[in-house]
């Protein structure tokens, strides 16, 4: 039986990149502050990818090697 944290991980990749582009990158954009809008987006669709990232690894793991 397997008993991890890796789920928990990719859920929170999931919301925080999700809430960044949501409500930071908006904001910087009302407040017309370019460079942070641009770091937001950057961060918000890092954390997106890697939850993808992590999916992936984990579906290939759990299925070809166990």
């Amino acid at each position: 039986m397997y008993i991890g944290f890796l789920g928990y991980v990719i859920v929170i990749l999931f919301l925080t990149g999700t809430l960044i582009l949501l409500t930071d990158s908006k904001a910087y954009k009302n407040a017309n502050m370019k460079k942070e809008k641009i770091a937001t987006l950057f961060l918000g669709w890092i954390n997106i990818g890697m939850g993808i990232v992590l999916l992936v690894v984990q579906w290939i793991s759990r299925y070809y090697f166990w």
